[in-house]
């Protein structure tokens, strides 16, 4: 055979649609049904058959009003379509359990940082063949648009209705220093007195709203350091830099271990919430689903 002459003719070898079609209806014994099954209207199931008949240069139903019938030749054609159409589904599932799959998850700084310390390293290791691209920013992705297949935000119950979402944990703000600030600091031992301290800023979490709930009215402050990375000032805190206002789901192992604590035991319910947020057509995806769902296990 010449190098240049295809094995197959596309003009000779069915389609797969084809040969779907014909055994839809084989199996049903009715074009209508079979049509129905595969979301197609009847004269479009019919005309693949009249393309597959003629490619193959002979009929393969006899066509009746109650019941379609097989010829002698769609007898002997059916049990081949159907070992044909069974080794090209097991080869897709081959290829599809191979393939490594992809979730892409858009983060804010705070939430990435402990999303990815407490619980992403763990899915990554229960779940290898899910590779997560993970993209931290202060915008939020547009899941709509497809930027991102999971989002995490931070808002209220009606925020995003048309997202499916669901609530990871409450932000509850605490003040947070180091147990060296506190002790360099012992006149600390009020609300009152700690507008006195070195009180570490940020755009996120209000000041004012936290003494404003425990009676006292002030400004925001203007003093004192302001970062941009809510992370960063994390890590000032822990350097005994001043005092931060953080979410307590974000703060409290630390607590636990001794590495900050609470000048002021007072906790501001915002009633507002950390979500995880993703659209309905990105989770019809297996591996957006199962991510959201592993996150949405692991905050309950």
């Amino acid at each position: 055979m010449n190098a240049r002459t295809p094995k197959y003719s596309a003009s000779q070898v069915p389609s797969v649609p084809e040969l779907i079609a014909f055994e839809a209806i084989a199996r049903h014994k009715n074009f209508s049904k079979a049509a129905d099954e595969l979301s197609v209207t009847q004269s479009a199931i019919s005309h693949r058959i009249q393309q597959l008949e003629a490619r193959l240069g002979t009929t393969l139903f006899h066509r009746q009003t109650s019941q379609t019938e097989l010829t002698e030749a769609g007898e002997v054609f059916l049990p081949k379509v159907q070992e044909i159409l069974s080794a090209l589904e097991n080869a897709i599932s081959v290829l599809q359990a191979k393939a490594v799959k992809r979730v892409r998850l858009s983060l804010p700084p705070l939430v990435g940082s402990h999303l990815v310390s407490h619980y992403l390293t763990a899915f990554q290791r229960d779940n290898p063949d899910i590779d997560l691209e993970i993209t931290i920013s202060a915008t939020f992705a547009n899941l709509k648009g497809g930027e991102a297949d999971i989002g995490v935000r931070r808002g209220s119950d009606d925020d995003w209705p048309s997202l499916v979402k669901s609530r990871l944990f409450q932000i509850d703000l605490v003040s947070v220093c180091s147990p060296a600030y506190l002790k360099a600091n012992p006149w600390i031992v009020c609300p009152e007195s700690m507008l006195k301290a070195t009180l570490l800023r940020q755009s996120i979490f209000s000041w004012k709203e936290w003494f404003s709930a425990q009676g006292l009215e002030c400004d925001e402050p203007q003093r004192g350091p302001f970062y941009s990375d809510v992370n960063l000032m994390l890590q000032a805190c822990e350097l005994s830099q001043g005092i931060a206002l953080l979410p307590k789901a974000f703060v409290e192992h630390k607590i636990h271990d001794r590495k900050l604590i609470s000048p002021i035991n007072y906790e501001l319910r915002t009633g507002r919430s950390i979500f995880i947020c993703s659209s309905p057509h990105a989770l019809e995806q297996t591996q957006v689903r199962r991510l959201y769902d592993w996150l949405v296990a692991q905050a309950s």
